[in-house]
């Protein structure tokens, strides 16, 4: 049973719906480009990244199953900022935002949904435009780290990050670089904040670690 199929609004909208599959590295909404569909994710991974007139790239957020994908269209006219990009293999259910529209109209579930979606992408981004702003790199680094950790049930004073973050990708979120993401978990390592295991990173410290968040 899929993402979607556990959905209270699964049957009103199962029939009026299109899915489709997308590689790692492909594209699956423009940058700019008019958002004529809303997505809701079924699997996989993807990233949003918005690019500067040079082709700078600035890491906006991402995107995983139960995420939706586009529903701005329904709030506003003005095309997304970003780009939406797989990271692994994703599968997205798209409805017409017109169709949308009309079911919003008639779905409480699914109205609550969305604005639920809503509200955690705006806290995620106030968040983030917040910390861009009044930390240094190496503290975006530390709270990023601390967002991606989860409590270890057998030692919840202890979090770990699974699998582990690869850092050209780390830099990226927090607009910074692989030798200051490198740096800076190779100093919390020497400080006994953290180790890095097989395809994890382990936080046994983690009040230390959010005491460098600054």
């Amino acid at each position: 049973m899929s993402a979607f199929e556990t959905t209270p609004w699964y049957d009103t909208l199962s029939d009026r719906t299109t899915v489709e599959a997308y590689d790692a590295g492909a594209v699956i909404a423009l940058q700019g480009e008019d958002a004529q569909k809303v997505g809701y994710v079924l699997s996989g991974r993807a990233k949003a990244l918005a690019f500067s007139e040079n082709g700078d790239a600035t890491w906006v957020g991402y995107f995983k199953a139960k995420d939706f994908i586009g529903h701005t269209a329904l709030l506003s006219e003005d095309p997304p900022p970003f780009e939406i990009i797989a990271e692994t293999q994703v599968s997205v259910l798209f409805v017409t935002a017109t169709t949308m529209q009309q079911l919003l109209a008639e779905q409480k579930d699914l109205s609550l949904d969305i604005a639920k979606d809503l509200a955690a992408r705006l806290d995620h981004m106030t968040h983030r435009l917040i910390e861009a702003f009044t930390l240094s790199a190496k503290g975006r680094i530390c709270a990023e780290l601390a967002r991606l950790s989860r409590v270890i049930g057998i030692a919840p004073d202890t979090r770990i990050i699974r699998p582990s973050p690869i850092f050209v990708e780390l830099a990226e979120r927090v607009n910074s670089t692989r030798e200051t993401v490198s740096r800076t978990v190779s100093d919390l390592q020497k400080q006994g904040i953290l180790t890095r295991e097989p395809g994890a990173i382990v936080i046994s410290a983690p009040e230390r670690l959010r005491e460098r968040i600054r």
